[in-house]
């Protein structure tokens, strides 16, 4: 299977984004910059959020406010910035009510188990503005954690009310899930792949067979636990759960290594979670959206790749059946009405719902090889349905690697050679060549 390729932010791009220079030309007057959104929504590297941090910093001490120390908290925060926890207290004993402030000091102890403080700050945040969507997104793991299955709808209700979970990205959610085998899980990765699934199984009743698992979760004590709670293989015990948290903490330690970018147990429970899901016959299935470690990549490797996720449990029905199941949904039944919308049209590349639809270019490019072995009447309605929906939203380069794909896998339609043709696609060489 083919490492799953990721929207790069263009350094250029960035310096206009972020306001620079931060004085306006032939003026001392501080200009204001851009207000810090969270990632579920547009996502810059390292650097701009350092960037970013300096500038809100610059502003607050020009023009001290609540709102201008707010966004130089919430920059902070994503620049990793030593002194945030100093810095963010500090802000609260000045701005004791404001919810951005609240919702950052939340998440102090983050994923710790019964977090009882941080809930309380996140429900004060919303008793200021109900609207605030940062703090609903928090409570929703929060009522999860403490088994408050009520409030923990009201709170997926609340974002799904709220309209901050984008048309295409709950389209994204949906189509991924419409395809799946009965009884299905499915390992997910972060906000934007797993808040709208929760929304579609739980209050919308979209496929509420299917178990979606976040892979960021399972790092938390608390998680695994829930997940069996709510219906999952009993893949692990507690004192079991206990025993392996301890002894990779510990050769992490002695070993001196890196702690995971994925975290230090999540990739490790999925593999125990595959296992006990082939054991009762249910099957396991990796998003396309799941960043990839070492041990996610043979994971998925050994399975089958579908678009947009990778069935990774034993299979008796034949690939072929299965590509002509997965790209029959993809093609007549795809929500497609938020990919045409003009928000997403004229968004950045940096938007997160930019970065999300790219997946549909690159789940129909890493099969195009396997289809025209097993399914090649598929190409050209899918090839079709990509022209309409996906080419004009992903970046240069990248169409680029993707027309080189079509054309290497789908020269001997005519339609598809014509258009390679038209771009000037060698398809014995490599794009960019």
């Amino acid at each position: 299977m083919k490492k799953r390729n990721t929207e790069s932010i263009a350094i250029a791009c960035i310096l206009l984004l972020i306001s620079i220079p931060s004085f306006a030309e032939g003026s001392d007057e501080v200009v204001r910059p851009e207000e810090i959104k969270s990632k579920r929504l547009v996502i810059y590297d390292d650097d701009a959020y350092v960037k970013l941090a300096d500038l809100w910093r610059d502003y607050c001490d020009a023009y001290p406010s609540e709102y201008a120390y707010a966004n130089w908290m919430y920059a902070a925060r994503y620049a990793n910035d030593d002194n945030y926890w100093a810095l963010l207290n500090k802000g609260l004993k000045i701005y004791p009510w404001n919810p951005t402030l609240l919702y950052l000091k939340s998440m102090e102890r983050r994923g710790a188990h019964d977090d009882d403080e941080g809930r309380k700050y996140l429900e004060k945040a919303i008793s200021i503005d109900p609207r605030f969507t940062d703090a609903w997104f928090s409570l929703v793991t929060i009522y999860m954690d403490s088994g408050q299955e009520e409030q923990l709808d009201l709170a997926l209700r609340r974002l799904l009310e709220s309209g901050v979970i984008a048309d295409e990205v709950m389209d994204y959610n949906y189509n991924m899930l419409i395809g799946l085998d009965d009884n299905a899980i499915v390992i997910t990765n972060g906000d934007n792949d797993t808040y709208p699934g929760w929304i579609l199984t739980r209050i919308l009743k979209v496929r509420p067979d299917v178990a979606i698992v976040n892979r960021s979760l399972l790092n938390t004590p608390w998680y695994p636990s829930y997940m069996i709670g709510q219906g999952l293989p009993r893949f692990i015990g507690e004192k079991e759960l206990d025993d392996l948290r301890d002894s990779i903490l510990r050769e992490i330690k002695e070993k001196k290594k890196t702690m995971p970018a994925a975290g230090p147990f999540g990739d490790t429970l999925i593999t125990k979670i595959i296992e006990a899901a082939d054991r009762a016959g249910r099957p396991v299935y990796i998003s396309r959206t799941v960043y990839l470690t070492e041990m996610v990549n043979r994971i998925t490797e050994n399975g089958r790749d579908l678009g947009l996720v990778t069935i990774v449990t034993k299979s008796n029905n034949a690939y072929s059946d299965q590509l002509r199941k997965a790209y029959g949904k993809w093609i007549d039944g795809f929500r497609t009405a938020g990919l045409e919308s003009w928000r997403l049209r004229n968004a950045p590349l940096t938007d997160a719902g930019r970065m999300i639809v790219a997946n549909y270019a690159t789940g129909a490019a890493a099969n195009l090889e396997t289809l025209k072995k097993n399914a090649p009447e598929i190409r050209l309605p899918l090839f079709r349905w990509y022209r309409e929906h996906i080419e004009k939203l992903i970046s240069e380069e990248k169409r680029t690697k993707i027309a080189y794909e079509w054309c290497r896998f789908g020269s001997d339609i005519k339609e598809i050679d014509d258009w390679s043709g038209s771009q000037g696609i060698k398809c014995q060489e490599p794009a960019g060549r």
